[in-house]
């Protein structure tokens, strides 16, 4: 038998309360909820940009450093 605690019996809820909060603000913003998905496809876009430039100014810093060049930070 498993056992449960009481965050066990409590987690779920929170997916259902989050859904209702977003539609809510859909209706009450006037968005639809395609325009949303719309905006958060764009804001992983861009978090993955700015993962990808920080992870190339890092390995050019190492490969700068490695080479004994001082690096200009």
């Amino acid at each position: 038998m498993l056992s449960r605690t009481l965050a066990y019996g409590t987690d779920s809820r929170n997916i259902y309360l989050i859904f209702i909060v977003t539609c809510l603000a859909c209706v009450i913003n006037g968005e639809t909820l395609t325009g949303i998905l719309a905006q958060a496809t764009w804001l992983v876009v861009a978090a993955i940009i700015l993962v990808v430039v920080q992870a190339v100014d890092r390995l050019s810093v190492e490969r700068a450093a490695s080479r004994g060049r001082p690096v200009g930070r």
